[in-house]
C-alpha cells in the first residue's frame, strides 16, 4: 500500500461526477475539429450511466450562432416594416428585401475564396448587410415614384431613375467598400478580429450593387407592366 494525496477538486454537474477533458487546437478549425470528434464518440460504447456532452467554445459559439440568427431574423422584419411603411406597397418592399439573399451570397463567397471561416464576427457583418443592401434600392425606387407621380410614364421613370441615381449610389458604395480594405486587408493592431466581418461586408455590397441597379429595377418594372396589362 502506498500513501497518496486523493483528487483536489471534484467536479459535479446536476449532482453528478463529472471529468472534463481539454485539449488544444492548432491549425484545425473548431467546427471540423468537433465534427471529427463526434464521429468518434458515436462509435464508442460507454458503461451504463456513462454520457458525454461537448461544450466550452463549441457551445458558447453555437448559442451565439443562434442568438445572432435571432437578431438576423429580427432586423429583416424590422427592415421590411420600413421598407412597407415607405412605399405604402408590398412589391417595392418584397423586390428590395431580396437583394440581401444575394448579397449574402457574395459574401459568404468572398470568406470561402479568402479562406476565413464563418465565425461570430463574419456572422455579425452578415446582419449589418441587411441594412446596407436595403438603401441602394430605397433610393433608386423611391425616385422612380417620385418621377412617376409627377406624370412620367413608368417605364421611362425607372430608367430615369436608374440614370440620376447611378452616381450617388456608386459614391455611397465606394466609400464603404475603400473605408472598410484595411480591416479586410488586417492592417493594423487588432484588425484580424474584425477582417471576417469587413470581408463578408465588402463580398455583400459588391455582388448586392449590380443586382440592385439591374435586376431590382427590371422585375418591378415587369411586376408593373404585368399587373397594368391585366
Amino acid at each position: 500500500m502506498e500513501r497518496a494525496n486523493g483528487q483536489g477538486e471534484l467536479h459535479r454537474e446536476n449532482l453528478r461526477p463529472m471529468a472534463v477533458v481539454t485539449g488544444r487546437l492548432e491549425d484545425r478549425d473548431l467546427g471540423g475539429a468537433v465534427a471529427d470528434i463526434q464521429n468518434r464518440l458515436t462509435g464508442l460504447k460507454l458503461p451504463i450511466g456513462y454520457t458525454y456532452e461537448i461544450g466550452g467554445q463549441y457551445q458558447s459559439q453555437r448559442e451565439a450562432f443562434r442568438q445572432l440568427l435571432m437578431v438576423f431574423g429580427l432586423a429583416v422584419m424590422l427592415v421590411f416594416t420600413i421598407l412597407v411603411i415607405q412605399f405604402r406597397a408590398w412589391i417595392p418592399a418584397i423586390l428590395i428585401l431580396l437583394a440581401a439573399p444575394l448579397s449574402l451570397g457574395g459574401a459568404l463567397l468572398l470568406l470561402v475564396l479568402t479562406g476565413t471561416d464563418l465565425n461570430i464576427s463574419s456572422a455579425m457583418g452578415l446582419i449589418l448587410l441587411v441594412g446596407l443592401v436595403v438603401k441602394n434600392g430605397i433610393m433608386l425606387l423611391d425616385f422612380s415614384e417620385t418621377l412617376h407621380e409627377q406624370g412620367e410614364p413608368f417605364d421611362s421613370a425607372i430608367a430615369h431613375a436608374g440614370r440620376i441615381r447611378l452616381r450617388p449610389i456608386l459614391m455611397t458604395t465606394f466609400c464603404t467598400l475603400f473605408g472598410l480594405m484595411p480591416l479586410a486587408f488586417g492592417l493594423g493592431a487588432g484588425a484580424e478580429l474584425q477582417t471576417p466581418l469587413a470581408l463578408a461586408v465588402v463580398g455583400g455590397l459588391a455582388l448586392s450593387t449590380p443586382v440592385t441597379l439591374l435586376v431590382v429595377p427590371g422585375l418591378y418594372a415587369a411586376i408593373k407592366g404585368a399587373r397594368r396589362g391585366t
